[in-house]
């Protein structure tokens, strides 16, 4: 069975040397096998050597003596565990001994030296704070001190990314693995996350360490896995240390020290610094976590970001709208949105749901228009086997998918009233049963719904039944169509522009002429934002350079803005009124505000939601 000489104190900690037939000299001299920079130590101070299966110790004649566990020797047999001091330097002998049948076992009392490593036996070490701090480990004045000066630093870092670099950093200073990671895996539904990159190649790659993780996330437990090996033809040991970071219970990720001889090679002071390391390095990482996801969720909030796209619009009706989807997320009441085809209903839902805390759950979107009235009770609740011709496997229903999260019915104005009745019940109890069953399910779901029909008179008609309209409209948000906001048209179409390019390769630098944005904010959209941005992205693609004109739009001739019953919206008649007014009054907007009996702010706040143009004063 092999030896190997490690230092365990020193400037040298965690290197390794084989003991073999071949004396290992320890001095000063360039030419001796270990070389020490110490004054202390002599040019040739003693050396190792194996002689008929014995460990033979040699002093060479030094002037300060060759310590063997703490006494001086001239000549002597050392066995495993001993320790050979030199000057300011101890050395460890370490016996690899071959794989012991599944043979595990635990660290040894604190302070006592490694004696045996066996090789392919895992040794394992518990990460509680009991087991760390609570035995005298970390044992020294300088180890404690260390691991408060790194939560100095953690706690001044600005990011996870930060956080894990100092962690890491003091591994090295540690431990002095040859290969460090940090594997950030708070939960079996989260990404796991490795520092560095390169480390995800090698966790998924080596099946020995992935397992050595997955054992360490699930049993909080400390491993010091010895492995034999080559390294350039010669026989070498190869040690992984993998340390768990433990928070009130539940592992949220490791730490990895690995090392190989001829090198270095960890023992068990090695693992229990790591766990420190590790218990220390913890809540540091989760509260930059948490911090990072408030920031995201604080930039969304503001911009009224969804992961599906921006509500955009600088008008004071997008920005009261944002700010009541936003009011209305931290809530967990049905909304009903209501708005023209094209508006972006489902965009201001997937906001809702995203700003909520139901984020991480599901959010399932059912088109209420789409579903043939005999296919949704099956679509939406699901059947059992064999409920109907053509039910092979049992089905989950939209809503038991929905379970914990949002479900988003679309166009739910276009539900029959029988369709209508049933779906009540379901919200109104939280619980139903799939087609052909007997058994009920309960569920937890927020009910966001969304129509371009005039809600309100479909249920004074009795088309649409009045408590559930009461039900799902416990807030109400109303999405303006774009004829209404047309100041809002020019941001819309450069998003839309921006997105059209990235998606084409197109030229990077297109842009729109003043002529287009004119003719952009005179059209009426009846299709809404939906149609303008299918506007900008024909032009996009059919343009024949980077700058679009109005011929490139292909709008075609306007028609007249008019409400279903023939009337023009109030605010496009309020835009043509201030036309009017601007015009008579040659661009003058003092005189155009007096003309129309209101302040000169409101007239210049109108003029830009508008999109007006006026000449400089």
């Amino acid at each position: 069975m092999p030896y190997y000489l490690t230092v365990r104190r020193g400037q040298e900690r965690g290197m390794a040397w084989p003991i073999g037939p071949v004396p290992l000299v320890i001095g000063r001299d360039p030419g001796c096998t270990i070389r020490l920079d110490d004054p202390t130590v002599s040019r040739r101070h003693c050396q190792l050597i194996l002689e008929n299966d014995a460990l033979k110790l040699r002093d060479m004649g030094s002037r300060n003596a060759t310590l063997l566990n703490g006494a001086p020797v001239s000549e002597a047999v050392v066995s495993a565990g001993d320790e050979i001091g030199v000057g300011a330097t101890v050395f460890c002998i370490i016996r690899a001994m071959e794989p012991a049948n599944g043979v595990t076992r635990n660290l040894p009392r604190p302070g006592k030296a490694t004696s045996a490593l066996s090789l392919g036996g895992p040794i394992y070490s518990p990460s509680d704070e009991a087991s760390l701090f609570g035995q005298g480990r970390p044992r020294s004045t300088e180890d404690l001190l260390h691991l408060v000066n790194l939560g100095i630093a953690m706690s001044m870092a600005r990011s996870m990314s930060g956080v894990a670099s100092l962690l890491l950093q003091a591994v090295q200073e540690r431990v002095a693995p040859m290969q460090a990671w940090l594997v950030w895996k708070p939960d079996a539904d989260s990404r796991t996350v490795v520092w560095p990159r390169e480390g995800i190649a090698i966790l998924e790659k080596d099946k020995v360490l992935h397992d050595l993780v997955a054992e360490a996330l699930s049993g909080h437990k400390g491993v010091l896995l010895p492995e034999s090996g080559e390294e350039e033809g010669q026989r070498a040991v190869r040690t992984t240390l993998v340390a768990p970071l433990v928070l009130a219970g539940v592992a949220v990720g490791v730490l990895v020290a690995r090392s190989e001889t001829p090198g270095r090679m960890h023992d068990e002071d090695d693992l229990t610094t790591l766990l420190a390391l590790a218990h220390t390095g913890a809540p540091y990482l989760r509260a930059m976590e948490r911090l990072e996801q408030l920031e995201t969720e604080n930039r969304k909030l503001v911009a009224g970001v969804t992961n599906a796209g921006p509500i955009l619009g600088g008008s004071t009706a997008m920005k009261t709208l944002r700010e009541k989807a936003r009011q209305y997320a931290r809530t967990r009441l049905n909304v009903m949105i209501l708005g023209e085809t094209g508006t972006g209903k489902e965009l201001l839902a997937r906001m809702i749901h995203e700003l909520s805390d139901l984020a991480d759950r599901p959010m399932v979107a059912v088109n209420c228009a789409a579903i043939p009235d005999e296919l949704f009770e099956s679509e939406v609740f699901g059947h059992e086997k064999g409920a109907f011709t053509g039910a092979h496997a049992v089905r989950r229903g939209l809503l038991e998918e929905a379970n914990g999260g949002t479900l988003f019915l679309d166009e739910v104005g276009d539900l029959s009233l029988a369709n209508q009745a049933r779906l009540l019940r379901a919200i109104e109890t939280g619980a139903f049963r799939r087609l052909g069953s007997q058994t009920e399910i309960r569920v937890t779901v927020r009910v966001v719904s969304a129509t371009n029909a005039d809600i309100r008179r479909a249920v004074e008609e009795g088309r649409f039944r009045r408590d559930l309209y009461h039900r799902l409209n416990a807030v109400e948000l109303y999405i303006p169509p774009l004829r209404e906001r047309i100041g809002d048209i020019p941001e819309l179409a450069a998003y839309f522009l921006s997105s059209a390019l990235a998606r084409s390769g197109a030229a990077a630098h297109a842009r729109f002429t003043p002529a287009a944005l004119r003719a952009l904010q005179r059209h009426t959209w009846p299709g809404n934002v939906r149609e303008l941005r299918n506007v900008v992205e024909r032009a996009v693609a059919l343009a024949r350079s980077d700058v679009i004109d109005e011929s490139d739009l292909a709008l075609g001739t306007p028609p007249p803005a008019k409400q279903a019953d023939g009337f023009l919206s109030l605010a496009e008649m309020e835009r043509r009124h201030i036309e009017e007014a601007l015009r008579l009054c040659g661009g003058n907007v003092r005189d155009a505000a007096a003309l129309l009996g209101i302040g000169r702010s409101t007239l210049y706040r109108k003029i830009e939601e508008y999109g007006l143009k006026v000449a400089a004063e």
